[in-house]
């Protein structure tokens, strides 16, 4: 690589950043004659191409960054959203004092809170925040634990009436007729035999009375 050819394309490039490859070319033969054997694009690579990437790096190397300014957006999009929790704040401590209030009241308080406000049209202001602020009022009254109703104790349940009490009688009489009856059932052997001893059903009644009473 011809240092020459470098220096002499170097001033070329800094007295003419848009000067041709051609140009330059050109000049470059009459500095150096086996730069005629290379063609236009093997030129270009071989010299203006590195010229270009050494005074590059050269002006980013000696150029001194300007501080970073700071961003006037991100500033103003902090200053809304302070501006956007205070009107938040302001509706939400009138709605808590007074549920009826009108929209056009809450619209004045806010707009001498934020300005920007103003710029809403009075349904726009409702839907932006009473709106939200009533439901986020609503959502918290129903997480409320609701205080559970003591149930009173059940009335005591009525003893049962007692039963009326046996009067005297012959207990082994009514024990032998009861007996007799569950021997005739156990020897009834057809279903006839059964019937005929239920039929008479009524007289072991009345004999079983009989000597209860006795």
């Amino acid at each position: 690589m011809n240092e020459n050819v470098m220096e002499f394309i170097k001033l070329e490039l800094t007295k003419d950043p848009g000067v041709s490859n051609a140009t330059l070319f050109e000049g470059a033969k009459l500095i150096d004659k086996a730069i005629g054997k290379l063609n236009p694009r093997q030129f270009h690579a071989k010299y203006p191409l590195q010229v270009k990437r050494r005074m590059a790096g050269a002006g980013s190397g000696s150029a001194v960054r300007a501080p970073a300014k700071p961003k006037a957006a991100r500033r103003s999009r902090a200053a809304k959203g302070d501006a956007g929790e205070a009107v938040l704040a302001y509706v939400t401590r009138v709605l808590k004092r007074n549920p009826d209030v009108k929209n056009a009241e809450l619209f004045a308080g806010a707009c001498e809170i934020d300005a920007s406000v103003a710029d809403l049209s009075p349904r726009q202001f409702h839907a932006k925040y009473p709106l939200q602020v009533k439901r986020r009022l609503v959502a918290a009254e129903g997480r409320k634990p609701v205080a559970r109703a003591v149930a009173e104790p059940a009335p005591a349940a009525a003893p049962p009436p007692e039963a009326p009490a046996v009067r005297g009688g012959d207990a082994a009489a009514v024990r032998g007729l009861l007996l007799s009856l569950v021997r005739e059932l156990a020897n009834a052997e057809t279903q006839a035999e059964t019937i005929e001893v239920m039929a008479r059903l009524d007289g072991y009644v009345t004999d079983v009375m009989q000597a209860a009473r006795s």
